[in-house]
């Protein structure tokens, strides 16, 4: 190799392709030799999903270098006492709830306490918590699916490549909201309370679980477990937020408007890529794309919405949720790397042929977007050397996304004709 070669991003990328093998031998793995036990099942899949994480972690020192930057600024701010959501050092750096800023703090003593790299530590949170979900799954499908087939779905969770890049590599925190949002969908049927507690601190973490909560209002049957759910979910972002307030005197509206209004990445993914290109390629005809920055949110949403009623709230929670992200892919102006892993844990749970067959084809459209755009730009600037970063940007790494995109178009397309609809007799969150 020349010594100009990135090794990190070698490995990297050589772990990659790891990863894509034993995702697809996962995917095949339909015959079995011996019975497995539960307990064995569940050993496995935890050391599977930890080393697939754990590996790189440890061995691969790169990291997303602007959230790397992000999570040290906001850790620093909170270890100082300051307001993160009014200071211009954070300005657009933690555009969340205050949760998720605590372990930033705490990773960053961490590793100034004991000279440990940061983005060893701050990454830990989300790998445990995807491990988690690979593990979750197992016990949930356990129920209703042979325990090896529950098994195989463990593993096509823990070697699905997105989730550990976007935890491992990136250091992005999705995997606690997904988490979270399982837990909330288990515990709709046995307390709507409870799930909405659960819902909302995955809310606290991140703001997008929100998209969960209209399938999980539409499970409950009567106006008094809805009220409970609505009151879990908003009890506790609204309690998360004005402790932080009181901690750091901070104003609440400061920060709830900072999380509802975040709206970046218009123009990277999807239909909005074309206006984006057209703006570039002739300023003159910028206005279509000036009005998706200002109105893109509310077409997004009136998108949503029009799929929730025609088709999600028809079936069961869990397949909602997936209903509603797959289509939020398809529909939505704005978009950042990291969310291309929420809809693949509500796809392992569905656990239905039809629907392992659309999860590989996007896992192989996003992860071939996810792994170049890694390579040559977030973990890397890479692509600077061939070209400069605008025209990079614009005629090299957009334009990745629009397999995946198509993907998710058609997806959804195939949901709205052939989801099974949610009925009286089914009781299933599934």
């Amino acid at each position: 190799m020349p010594p100009s070669v990135n090794w990190p991003i070698f490995l990297g990328i050589i772990w990659a392709v790891i990863l894509l093998g034993l995702f697809s031998a996962a995917f095949h793995l339909t015959r079995w030799p011996t019975q497995i036990s539960l307990v064995w099942a569940l050993i496995i899949v935890t050391v599977v999903a930890l080393c697939a994480r754990l590996i790189p972690n440890l061995f691969l020192p790169m990291g997303a270098g602007y959230d790397i930057e992000s999570y040290q600024i906001v850790g620093n701010l909170v270890l100082h006492r300051k307001d993160v959501y009014t200071s211009q050092e954070a300005l657009r750096r933690h555009p969340y709830l205050p949760l998720q800023m605590y372990w930033m703090a705490f990773s960053l003593w961490l590793a100034q306490t004991f000279d440990i790299p940061f983005v060893k530590i701050v990454r830990l949170a989300p790998i445990l918590a995807d491990a988690g979900i690979a593990v979750w799954l197992i016990l949930r499908l356990h129920n209703r699916l042979s325990l090896p087939l529950a098994f195989r779905s463990g593993l096509l969770y823990a070697l699905n490549p997105i989730t550990v890049f976007v935890s491992a590599y990136h250091g992005q925190f999705d995997a606690i909201p997904v988490l979270l949002t399982l837990v909330a969908i288990e515990m709709i049927e046995v307390s709507p309370l409870r799930s909405g507690l659960w819902l909302g601190l995955g809310i606290l973490d991140k703001s997008w679980p929100v998209l969960a909560l209209p399938s999980l209002l539409a499970t409950v049957r009567n106006w008094r477990q809805r009220f409970s759910l609505a009151v879990g979910c908003f009890l506790i972002p609204a309690l998360g937020t004005a402790v932080y307030a009181l901690m750091f005197k901070a104003s609440p509206w400061a920060i709830i408007h900072r999380a509802i209004s975040y709206d970046w990445g218009i123009g990277v993914w999807g239909y909005t890529y074309f206006f984006h290109l057209l703006a570039v390629l002739n300023p003159a005809y910028s206005s279509p794309f000036a009005f998706l920055i200002h109105y893109g949110r509310y077409i997004t949403l009136t998108l949503l919405g029009g799929v929730w009623l025609w088709r999600a709230r028809k079936e069961p929670t869990g397949s909602g949720v997936l209903t509603v992200l797959v289509a939020f892919f398809a529909t939505t102006h704005a978009f950042s790397i990291q969310y291309l892993m929420w809809p693949i844990a509500f796809a392992v749970l569905k656990g239905d042929q039809r629907t392992e067959q659309w999860l590989l084809r996007y896992t192989l459209g996003a992860f071939a977007y996810m792994l170049l755009t890694y390579s040559t730009l977030i973990l890397t600037p890479a692509i600077t050397i061939w070209m400069p970063l605008k025209q990079a940007d614009t005629f090299f790494i957009r334009p990745l996304t629009l397999p995946a995109w198509l993907v998710a178009v058609v997806w959804l397309i195939d949901r709205l004709r052939t989801s099974t609809l949610y009925t009286s007799d089914d009781k299933s969150p599934i």
